[in-house]
C-alpha cells in the first residue's frame, strides 16, 4: 500500500500482479504439484481450478458461478494492466495516468482473490 500513498500507480499494479500469481505457485505446490507455466497468471489460475475444483457447474448454485465467472475477468484485468501499465515495461507515451482509486481498486481486487483461493487451498488441504 506504500507505493500507493507515495504515488507509485505502476508499481501497484505490478506488485498486485505478483501477489496474485505467488499466491497461485504457493496453492499449487500445497498440493504436491509443479506450476505449469510459471509467469503465464492464465494457466496457472486454470491449473489451481484443476487441482481445488473450483469448476463452475450445473450442481453449483448460478449466483456462485457468476462470481468464479468474475474471478476470470478480475484476474484478466490484473494481468492485462500490469503487462501494459506498470512499471515492468517501458511503453513511453502510451502509459495511462492512472489515479489512486485505480490503484487502490487493482490492489484490493487482487488482496481479495488471493485471500479466497489462500481459504479454498486451506480447506481442502485440512
Amino acid at each position: 500500500m506504500i507505493t500507493i500513498i507515495e504515488g507509485h500507480y505502476d508499481s501497484a499494479l505490478a506488485k498486485a500482479r505478483t501477489l496474485v500469481e505467488e499466491v497461485f505457485i504457493y496453492v499449487i505446490e500445497k498440493k504436491g504439484e509443479n506450476p505449469s507455466e510459471k509467469g503465464d497468471i492464465h494457466k496457472l489460475y486454470g491449473q489451481v481450478k484443476n487441482l481445488y475444483e473450483m469448476h463452475q457447474g450445473k450442481n453449483v448454485d448460478l449466483r456462485i458461478n457468476t462470481l468464479l465467472s468474475g474471478l476470470e475477468k478480475i484476474i484478466d484485468s490484473i494481468a492485462q494492466m500490469r503487462n501494459e501499465q506498470s512499471d515492468s515495461h517501458g511503453i513511453g507515451s502510451r502509459r495511462l495516468n492512472l489515479n489512486d482509486y485505480h490503484a487502490r481498486l487493482f490492489v484490493n481486487l487482487a488482496m481479495i482473490l488471493a485471500d479466497f483461493i489462500l481459504s479454498v487451498a486451506n480447506k481442502a488441504n485440512k
